[in-house]
C-alpha cells in the first residue's frame, strides 16, 4: 500500500450455511422484513390497497388474498375431498380434518386442537376469563363472536337464510345452519365404526359413540347425575334452578325444555305433523301416534284369531 492511501475496507464475508444453503445476509434481510411488517401493527400503516374497493392492508400477501374475494379465485385444492380455498392458511387448517393433526396443545390439561384460535378459546375455560359483556342481560362470554350471536336472541335478528327453504339463522357459520343445509343435501359424512350409523355432524357422532361405550362425561354439580352430552346436562340443571327460558307469547306459559315448548305451541296452531300410515289420522306428538298404531295391531290380531277359528 502506498503512503497516503487508505486501505479500502473489505466487504463483509458472507458465510454460507452449508446445511440450509442460506446466507447470513439473506437471514438479516428476512428478519428486517419481518420487523418492518411488525412495526405496522403499532403505526397502523397499511400501504397496500385494493384497486377495486379501496380496502387497505399492512401486508402484500393479505392484499392478494383479499383480491380473490372479487375474482372468486380459489387456487388451493384439497386432493382428498375436492374442496377449494382462496387462502393458503384456511387450506392448511382444512387438511388437518383429514390428517387428524392437532398441533396446538393446552399446557394445563394437554387437550389438543387443530387451530390456534380454538386453543385460545379453550384456555379461557381454565382461567375463567369472560371479557365480553351483554349490555342487555349482563351475561359474559369468552368470545366476541359468541356475544354477537347471543345479542341476536334479544333482537330476534336472523340475517342468514337457507337458499333452499328460506329458514333463517342468526349466524352464517352457526353450527345449526351448517347442519341444517345437510338436511337438503342428505350429506352424512360421519359414520360410526361400531354399527355403521351415519351422521351429518361430528358432534352427534361423538354423542352416539357413547351409547356403545356407556361413557357419561358430563355430571351435575348439584346432584352428581351424569349425562352423555352437554345439552341434556344443561336441561337437567333447570330442575334445580327452576329456570324456564321458553315463553309462549299466546298464553304466557313457560317451559324448561324447547321440545315441550314446541309441542305446546301446536295446541294453539293446531299443527299435527305425525300421521298414521294406515288410517291417515294425525297427531301433534309422536308418542300419541305410537299409542294409536297399537290399536291397529290389536284389530289385526283379533281379525287373525277369528280367521284361524273359522278355519
Amino acid at each position: 500500500i502506498f503512503k497516503g492511501e487508505q486501505e479500502e475496507p473489505e466487504p463483509p464475508q458472507i458465510e454460507k450455511n452449508k446445511e440450509l444453503g442460506i446466507s447470513q445476509e439473506g437471514e438479516h434481510f428476512k428478519h428486517q422484513n419481518y420487523l418492518l411488517i411488525h412495526k405496522r401493527t403499532h403505526t397502523g400503516e397499511k400501504p397496500f390497497s385494493c384497486e377495486k374497493c379501496g380496502k387497505s392492508f399492512s401486508r402484500r400477501s393479505n392484499l392478494l388474498a383479499h383480491k380473490r374475494t372479487h375474482t372468486g379465485e380459489k387456487p388451493f385444492f384439497c386432493e382428498t375431498c375436492g374442496k377449494r380455498f382462496s387462502e393458503r392458511s384456511y387450506f392448511l387448517i382444512h387438511k388437518r380434518i383429514h390428517t387428524g393433526e392437532k398441533p396446538y396443545s393446552c399446557e394445563t390439561c394437554g387437550k389438543r386442537f387443530n387451530k390456534r384460535s380454538c386453543l385460545m378459546v379453550h384456555m379461557k375455560t381454565h382461567t375463567g376469563e369472560k371479557p365480553y359483556l351483554c349490555l342487555t342481560c349482563g351475561k359474559y362470554f369468552t368470545q366476541k363472536s359468541s356475544l354477537l350471536s347471543h345479542t341476536r336472541t334479544h333482537t330476534g335478528e336472523k340475517p342468514y337464510s337457507c337458499e333452499t327453504c328460506g329458514r333463517s339463522f342468526s349466524r352464517q357459520t352457526n353450527f345449526h345452519f351448517l347442519i341444517h343445509k345437510r338436511i337438503h343435501t342428505g350429506d352424512k359424512p360421519y359414520s360410526c365404526e361400531t354399527c355403521g350409523k351415519c351422521f351429518s355432524d361430528k358432534y352427534h357422532l361423538s354423542v352416539h359413540k357413547r351409547t356403545h361405550t356407556g361413557e357419561k362425561p358430563y355430571s351435575c354439580e348439584t346432584c352428581g347425575k351424569c349425562f352423555s352430552d352437554k345439552y341434556h346436562l344443561s336441561v337437567h340443571k333447570r330442575t334445580h334452578t327452576g329456570e324456564k327460558p321458553y315463553f309462549c307469547e299466546t298464553c304466557g306459559k313457560r317451559f324448561s325444555q324447547k321440545s315441550y315448548f314446541l309441542i305446546h305451541k301446536r295446541a294453539h296452531t293446531g299443527e299435527k305433523p305425525y300421521s298414521c300410515g294406515t288410517c291417515a289420522k294425525s297427531f301433534s306428538v309422536l308418542c300419541s301416534l305410537r299409542h294409536h298404531m297399537k290399536s291397529h295391531k290389536s284389530v289385526m290380531k283379533d281379525a287373525l284369531e277369528d280367521l284361524i277359528q273359522e278355519v
